[in-house]
Formats: C-alpha cells, sequence, structure tokens
C-alpha cells in the first residue's frame, strides 16, 4: 500500500475484488477518507479510591468506523484498515494527551480504578480534587493520511493521591528488587543510577502500579510498552556489558536510555581512577592524607550511551561525556564537571560516591571500601552423577546475582553425587538436606550423605546457591528456534555423545534476535548465548553466530553440557 496525503491508494491485487474489477494489476483505486467515530462512555462523576483498584471505573465505546469510501463501488477495503486510538487530556484542546491504540476489531475500552488513576495522574491531576477529562477517539489509515477525531466526551474524575517520584526497579519475574529510579517532577521522566549485569531484564513499576517494559516490537529495543494497555510487552534489558548505567525512563516520549560508564577519573587535589562495585552500587577511591583538609576533587569520563537509535549494539553507543558536580552530600548529574569540596581525615582512606539513593548522590570520606565480594565461581562440578567419582561433569553459571547454575546432564549414578566449587576440592561441598528426593530439594554446605539420584537418563540440572536448592526437569526433546527469525521449533536429533544434538538448517535470512534452543517444546526451558560467541547460557536471548555466514546449509552442533555451539558445513 501507499498512502498520501488526503486520498488512499490501493494496488487492486491487494483487494478484495471480482475479475472485471480492474483492467490490469497496475489500476489504483482511491479513498476520500473514512466515517468519523462516535463517542460514548458509561462514566459521568467518578470517585476514583485506592482501596478498590481492579473495580471498573469508566467503559468508552464508539461505532464502526472502518467504511471507507472507494472510488470503486466493486471494490472492498481491508478489514481493519482504520486504527483507532483512545486519548485523554485535562484539556478540550488536547494539547497534553495520554492515550492507548487499540488491537484490530475493538470498539470499547474499559479502565479499572487503578488504569484510570494512572492516566490521570500522568495528565497532572491533583488527588482528592476533582477535574474535569477529556476523552476522545483518534482514527487513522496510515501515518501520512490526516486522521479524524471523534466527538469529545467528558467526565468529572477525583483521583486518589499516590506517589509518582518512585520508580521501582522490578527483576525478570517482577519481584521488587529494593531499587529505584526518581522522577522530581512526578511526570513519568525517571533516573538514575543501576548497576546491572550483563543483558539483565527487568521492569519498571511506577506508583500507581503501571508496569513498564519494552514494547514487544521485534527490533525496538529501548521503546516502551506498558500494563495498562492490554498488548503484550516484553521485559526490559540492559546490554551485554556489566557495568554502571544511569538509566532514564520517559514514560512521556515511550523511550528508555542506558548510559554505561566505564571509568571515573578524580581531578583537582587529587588524581586516579575510581574502582566500581555494581553490588553496592558506589565507586571508591583510598589513599592516604597528610593531614585533615578539605580537597577540591572533579569527577569525569566519557559514556557509552544506548538508546532507541543504537539499540544494544556496541558498536552503535554513542560516547558521551559525563560529569558530576554540586554538592559533596547532594551531587548533581550531567556532561560538565564542577570543582566539589569534600572533608577528609588525616591518614589512609577512601572517597565512596554512593549512588545507590537516586534523590541524592553523595561524595564522602572515611567510610572505608565496601567489602570485596566473592566472586562467583563460574562452574559447580557434580561428582558421582554419571558413575565414578570424577569432575568430567559441570553446570555453568548463568545469573551472578543469584547464583544459579545449570545444564544439562546424563545421569547414571547409584549412590547419588555430591556438587564442588573446584575440581579435585574434596573439602569444599554439598549434599542434601534431609526430605529431598532425585528431582528437587535443599543443600546443605559439607554434612554427611549425598545427593540423590533420580532415574537414568538426560536431566537439566537447576542450581541456586543463593536459595541453597536443586531441581531437575527430564529432557525428552530439543529443539532450535529463531534462525532466519522464524519461531518455529525444529527438533534437533540426539548424537552418540551424551547431551550433545544436531541439526541441518539452512541459513536463508537475517536472524535479529538469535537462535534459542528449546527442551521438551516448553518455552519456560531454553538456552541463549552468554555474549561470547560459540557459548551458552541457560535462559538468555538467542545466540548469535549465523549472521556473519554466507546463505547455505550448515550443520548447528550444540553441546547442552559444556554449553557450547557452532555451525559447520
Amino acid at each position: 500500500m501507499r498512502f498520501t496525503r488526503y486520498t488512499l491508494k490501493l494496488a487492486a491485487g491487494a483487494l478484495l475484488l471480482s475479475a472485471s474489477a480492474c483492467s490490469n494489476d497496475g489500476d489504483t483505486i482511491y479513498s476520500n477518507g473514512m466515517d468519523q467515530a462516535l463517542l460514548q462512555s458509561a462514566g459521568g462523576d467518578i470517585v476514583l479510591d485506592k482501596d478498590h483498584l481492579g473495580a471498573l471505573a469508566l467503559t468508552v465505546y464508539w461505532n464502526e468506523n472502518g467504511n471507507i469510501t472507494l472510488s470503486d463501488p466493486r471494490v472492498a477495503a481491508p478489514d481493519y484498515a482504520v486504527t483507532n486510538t483512545v486519548q485523554f487530556s485535562a484539556t478540550d484542546d488536547f494539547s497534553q494527551i495520554v492515550e492507548e491504540t487499540m488491537n484490530d476489531g475493538v470498539y470499547y475500552r474499559q479502565f479499572t480504578v487503578g488504569e484510570l488513576n494512572s492516566i490521570v495522574s500522568r495528565l497532572g491531576f491533583e488527588g482528592g480534587v476533582k477535574r474535569t477529562l477529556y476523552i476522545r477517539v483518534k482514527s487513522s489509515l496510515s501515518a501520512n493520511v490526516e486522521p479524524k477525531y471523534s466527538n469529545i466526551i467528558t467526565a468529572n474524575v477525583t483521583p486518589y493521591t499516590i506517589d509518582m517520584t518512585v520508580g521501582f526497579i522490578l527483576d525478570a519475574s517482577q519481584n521488587d528488587t529494593g531499587n529505584s529510579l526518581w522522577s522530581p517532577a512526578s511526570d513519568g521522566v525517571y533516573s538514575g543510577f543501576v548497576g546491572a549485569a550483563a543483558w539483565e531484564n527487568w521492569w519498571l513499576r511506577e506508583g500507581n502500579n503501571t508496569v513498564w517494559g519494552n514494547d514487544g516490537v521485534t527490533g525496538t529495543a529501548f521503546v516502551l510498552g506498558n500494563s495498562t494497555t492490554g498488548l503484550d510487552i516484553w521485559n526490559f534489558w540492559y546490554p551485554g556489558v556489566a557495568g554502571c548505567y544511569y538509566t532514564v525512563v520517559d514514560t512521556k516520549i515511550n523511550e528508555w536510555s542506558a548510559l554505561l560508564i566505564p571509568e571515573l577519573n578524580l581531578g583537582g587535589d587529587i588524581s586516579g581512577s575510581m574502582a566500581y562495585d555494581r553490588k553496592t552500587n558506589k565507586w571508591t577511591y583510598t589513599f592516604t592524607s597528610a593531614a585533615a583538609r578539605t580537597l577540591n576533587v572533579t569527577l569525569s569520563g566519557t559514556g557509552k550511551l544506548y538508546n532507541a537509535t543504537t539499540g544494544t549494539d556496541d558498536a552503535a553507543a554513542i560516547d558521551t561525556p559525563v560529569a558530576f558536580s554540586g554538592q559533596a552530600d547532594a551531587l548533581t548529574f550531567g556532561s560538565s564537571s564542577g570543582t566539589i569540596a569534600v572533608d577528609v581525615p588525616v591518614g589512609e582512606t577512601t572517597l565512596v560516591l554512593d549512588l545507590t539513593n537516586p534523590r541524592a548522590w553523595t561524595l564522602a570520606a572515611g567510610e572505608g571500601a565496601p567489602e570485596p565480594v566473592e566472586e562467583a565461581a563460574p562452574r559447580l562440578y557434580l561428582s558421582g552423577v554419571y558413575g565414578d567419582w570424577t569432575f568430567d561433569w559441570y553446570v555453568n553459571l548463568y545469573n551472578e546475582d543469584e547464583l544459579c547454575y545449570g545444564a544439562v546432564l546424563p545421569v547414571n549414578s547409584e549412590w547419588g553425587y555430591r556438587i564442588y566449587k573446584e575440581i579435585d576440592g574434596w573439602d569444599d561441598y554439598y549434599t542434601m538436606v534431609a526430605g529431598g528426593n532425585g528431582y528437587e530439594g535443599s543443600l546443605q554446605v559439607g554434612g554427611e550423605g549425598n545427593i540423590y539420584a533420580p532415574d537414568a537418563g538426560l536431566y537439566l540440572f537447576d542450581i541456586s546457591l543463593s536459595n541453597m536448592t536443586y531441581r531437575l526437569t527430564s529432557v525428552t526433546k530439543v529443539s532450535y528456534t529463531g534462525l532466519n527469525d522464524d519461531w518455529n521449533l525444529y527438533e534437533m536429533t540426539a548424537t552418540d555423545t551424551p547431551c550433545v544434538y544436531t541439526a541441518q538448517v539452512t541459513k536463508s535470512a537475517n536472524t535479529p534476535w538469535g537462535v534459542k534452543i528449546v527442551l521438551n517444546d516448553n518455552w519456560d526451558l531454553y538456552f541463549g548465548g552468554n555474549g561470547t560467541p560459540g557459548e551458552l547460557a541457560l535462559y538468555r536471548d538467542g545466540f548469535e553466530g549465523d549472521n556473519d555466514l554466507a546463505n547455505g546449509t550448515y550443520t548447528l552442533t550444540v553441546d547442552l553440557a559444556k554449553g557450547t555451539y557452532s555451525y559447520s558445513k
């Protein structure tokens, strides 16, 4: 289709028409537009109560207005050619709006107390104060065709008071992490520093319980979607580099950004490079002061900006100057540095830049550097799981923060097995707490006995040292998906080597989201890439490698025990 500003021009072959409708496929059909929608509501005076968030507050509905006037009466327009968007405003000129685009064929929308309160809060309605809400429907044929608007209806809405200054950071499972971003103007723009793992998944929840994530559209990383639209949304994900990210979520323009700060340099009365601890979200610099005094320092560096334009492509990330200024107990962040005065004691001391509270970033001395966090072991070894008590079989780290490990391993054990942190580290091991079985249970450090083994077979092991648990799932089928952006499941063939599978694949198109290995046709059990070519990790985004290949036929080989993949001719 090709649209002009006032007319809709359609290739005849794209329409439902009789054999005599057009003389050839080059004929064109024109439209003078669409009918105006008639909007109605079940509303009136609405008082919102925070104790009944799920109750129905407002229903708006409109007539079906997809009847396009075509120049040839024998030609029918495509179904659902018109896109309808419900718009809300605090003024009748709709100079500021909150809007929601509806699915095709939907001609009404019901809003709960929580949803409507979220909308009017974003429009600046004050809690406890009645105000008029203006509502209309925008109907569009295409981005370059002038839209039409319905009649305007109104409702008097009294919202409840909520705190819209805080955006709560949730983990991949939408559990509260205890971290947050800040919106000082309560305007839906949240910012702050986050210590993120590589490819870390997360969500943001506003004070009105609206949950924000990615819009769920392939190729639009850093574009927002939210839980009120009824459309599919995905979690946010950081780029493949762990570190300190200045994060901005702007719900007004439906985009977010992540500014990676790989280094911060001290200047002024002392100079040096600060060290960042991701888990405490603090930068530190230890030095010796000859006397108690006031230092005048600067803090600056060069960041890498990821946004809706760059995506998570490291090569496309934008070099961006970063710096702090202001008072030591009330720092500001931007691109230009200012002198910061900080008092230091005599002797060895540590400057600590604390970014944990998005309302108040501070620089102070004498607090001491954060205790070093023991680096997670990259593997755990399961001795005894496949006969002999060797260290041949292991599970790989896939979540550093939660100390989670996973792999597919063969099991054939009469006496069970133990879990070890190091090869030949016989004195440092985990066993099963009483009450466990061969498929799930709790772990303990040391102890007598072994972890029970299940029946012989192939199993996905999922072990968490933060929760001290283990869980096994029998593996009956292995498939690949995502190649050529095709998300059907294609079964792979087991080889004579345990846990190694192959498939003949044909590379014919780009694979924008990588390839995943799915177990048992269960989309909750899968392997992706860990950011290093040729390596797999449990529960990660798809692995790359095929985009550099020429079109043709290859053998895809995956080893679900060692966590590797390869393509070969």
